[in-house]
């Protein structure tokens, strides 16, 4: 059974989750957690199963907290390919590596582009979400989608421009299970949340603009969500974010 408690200004939940609640409402702060993985790796799953209660924690009560699992490839060639993997996901946490110490590694969280550390480390990603939601944002971004054709449109409005930034783009999907049969994981079910599907990236030139991603398939669009938030080109770190369910 899971209680919560309320204690001035935190909330205490028994996953072990100790968060500040938003210091300024009106400002609307935000926490962006990338975790690479692989499920080629052994010392991954732990990492999976924090971001999955983390995503279930933010859904549940509403906190702007928005999580990616980015599966990447570089363990593929080790036994087991993973099937959410992506050189395009490879690439991605080698441009983080390019600007934050520690190298390129697996678990590793990263939060709001600044924050890297081993993404097991449930006090760190805490410690550092607490500081993010206490931060009111530089920029802001929305968003609304058109499912009614054969794809999935994301209009998108960016308060301010600026041409040293980009704007990510991810289509996360929910509830995902494998059964993994070679490989360090081997024998093992491993589930996952927000798995980043597909991502794209555009330059910051217009606040105003239409992404254009393949519409899922499922038929259960309630498992996806779209994930945009604004980058920083030089240091990576993120402005903005924001997130709409496609049911």
């Amino acid at each position: 059974m899971k209680i919560l408690l309320m204690t001035a200004g935190f909330l205490l939940i028994s996953t072990g989750f100790i968060f500040a609640q938003d210091s300024q409402a009106g400002g609307e702060p935000f926490a962006v957690v990338e975790l690479f993985v692989s499920e080629g790796c052994s010392d991954c799953p732990p990492a999976d199963e924090f971001l999955s209660q983390l995503t279930n924690y933010a859904r549940s009560n509403n906190k702007r907290i928005y999580t990616l699992s980015f599966q990447v490839d570089y363990w593929n060639n080790l036994g087991w390919t993973d099937p959410y993997s992506s050189p395009l996901f490879t690439q991605r946490q080698q441009q983080y590596a390019s600007v934050l110490p520690g190298g390129v590694y697996t678990p590793e969280m990263i939060i709001n582009g600044e924050e890297a550390f081993v993404g097991s480390d449930e006090g760190k990603a805490k410690q550092y979400i607490d500081h993010y939601l206490s931060i009111p944002p530089e920029n802001n971004i929305t968003l609304n989608f058109d499912l009614s054709g054969n794809d999935l449109k994301v209009n998108y409005t960016v308060a301010q421009q600026n041409g040293k930034f980009v704007v990510n783009f991810a289509l996360v999907e929910r509830g995902l299970v494998s059964q993994v049969t070679a490989g360090e994981n081997g024998g093992r079910t491993l589930k996952h949340d927000n798995v980043v599907r597909e991502f794209k990236t555009i330059g910051l030139n217009n606040i105003k603009g239409t992404v254009i991603f393949s519409r899922p398939q499922e038929k259960d669009l309630a498992r996806f969500s779209i994930i945009a938030y604004v980058q920083s080109q030089q240091d990576m770190t993120i402005s903005a974010a924001t997130a709409i369910d496609l049911k």
